[in-house]
């Protein structure tokens, strides 16, 4: 089960001090609110991954994240006086100067729990009164798992947003060969917070660093990458399709990922299937850490199960020992740290290209 939602903890209580102007339904401010340069909030509609529309007369004053990948995109564009209540975060998930702001915020159901993926209750989500609500995997939306559908939150005046980045691309009607989702939604939470700004300087800078890298590996022979997710098991692999974010960032970087024909997020394969695509690379693929120490565990023990596994032992990539770490929250979801993937996996494909 790909990562997702954080554990249900016991539903908390929670005494909000209501934001100035509050007094409309679920808390919210029933009057326009101003635009961060002075002018007037104007009408806007927004439209998700689902093709549900939002219309939005004010800038959300309280908003739940109910995954951590939006969170830290909302972080960025410093939000973070907006934001009621949280999926809590895994420990190495962001970077320390976001975890730290995380940390300090509401959790909706909870601290974080390895392996837990329960969506955030109805009951801790209206606790903490939110007008807008932002997540990003199917079952942050599952009223059958215990959540708020979309609808249900409609029929309460909550807005919400499925985000685009997260797990939108399964639907995809062709490869995922670059970061249109991460830019959407940037796009998306500039429109909705009046930060346009902070928005477009974001996208700017990630565009510019995934051009400077495809200028520099656009003429070199693409080096094959098998993404291997230990931390998922080793009996039976999952191969990354064409339908994920990290085949863009694969593609981006001046490789191409052996499972390119798969048009799916993530399949089941064999070991046999690997070998016989012979990958030139491995990149291990691990889940953010609290610390280095803990992240180079695992890297030391995916590679010590790659070293003696013996049907790899023909592969290039294994006989090469060309293994590279990556984190799976800057390589497989939307991130605003995707462009630094693209960056440092073509640093490790194409040494004397890119510095």
């Amino acid at each position: 089960m790909r990562r997702g939602t954080t554990p249900i903890a016991a539903a908390l209580a929670l005494a909000v001090l209501c934001l100035s102007g509050c007094g409309g339904p679920a808390g919210r401010d029933s009057s326009p609110a101003a635009a961060t340069d002075g002018e007037p909030y104007a009408k806007r509609t927004v439209t998700d991954c689902t093709g549900h529309t939002s219309t939005f007369r004010a800038a959300p004053a309280r908003v739940a994240t109910v995954t951590s990948s939006v969170l830290e995109m909302l972080l960025s564009l410093g939000l973070k006086d907006r934001i009621a209540g949280i999926q809590a975060v895994a420990p190495g998930a962001f970077r320390p100067g976001l975890e730290r702001v995380a940390d300090g915020l509401h959790k909706l159901s909870g601290e974080y729990k390895p392996k837990s993926y329960a969506p955030v209750q109805k009951e801790q989500l209206l606790n903490v009164q939110p007008d807008l609500v932002v997540g990003g995997w199917s079952s942050n939306f599952d009223a059958g798992l215990g959540a708020l559908s979309q609808a249900q939150l409609t029929e309460r005046d909550i807005d919400s947003y499925y985000a685009f980045s997260t797990s939108c691309e399964a639907a995809s009607k062709a490869p995922v060969t670059d970061f249109a989702s991460v830019y959407k939604d940037l796009d998306n939470y500039g429109r909705i917070f009046d930060v346009k700004a902070e928005s477009d300087a974001l996208v700017s800078g990630m565009r510019e660093k995934v051009a400077s890298v495809r200028e520099r590996v656009g003429s070199a022979e693409p080096v094959s990458v098998f993404g291997f997710e230990y931390e998922e098991g080793t009996q039976t692999p999952y191969a990354q399709g064409n339908r994920t974010l990290a085949h863009a960032v694969i593609t981006q970087a001046g490789g191409k990922n052996i499972f390119a024909d798969l048009d799916s997020t993530y399949e089941k394969v064999s070991w046999e299937q690997v070998a016989d695509r012979n990958p030139d690379a491995i990149a291990i693929v691990v889940y953010g850490k609290d610390t280095k120490a803990e992240f180079d565990e695992v890297v030391n023990e995916a590679e010590k199960f790659l070293d003696d596994f013996e049907p790899l032992a023909g592969v290039t990539a294994v006989k090469e020992r060309r293994f590279i770490p990556v984190t799976y929250e800057e390589y497989a979801v939307g991130s605003v740290r995707n462009a630094d993937a693209v960056a440092g996996l073509a640093r490790e494909l194409h040494p004397g290209l890119v510095g």
